[in-house]
């Protein structure tokens, strides 16, 4: 039996589409997908904190916000970083 490993993933961020590799954080694909996610305490190569929650960000049937620098992109996720939700 051959066990196939998905490379990459695609999502959708505020309507455009965006393909990243598999393990890709949401702020990650956002920046590929030319989004601004706001954030203080993320830097790239450094551990992830997600405490300062300037990264929140609306995903379709996920019941609360969620930190763009923790959470990884999955196959048919549908992100929202400008709404009504994220805003307030």
């Amino acid at each position: 039996m051959t066990t196939v490993t998905a490379t990459t993933v695609t999502l959708t961020i505020d309507g455009k589409p965006v393909t990243v590799p598999a393990g890709a954080l949401l702020i990650e694909a956002a920046k590929r997908a030319g989004i601004e996610v706001p954030s203080f305490c993320y830097y790239p190569g450094l551990a992830l904190q997600g405490a300062c929650r300037m990264c929140l960000v609306s995903i379709e049937k996920m019941p609360k916000l969620q930190t763009a620098c923790t959470t990884v992109a999955s196959n048919g996720m549908v992100v929202h970083t400008e709404n009504d939700e994220v805003a307030n």
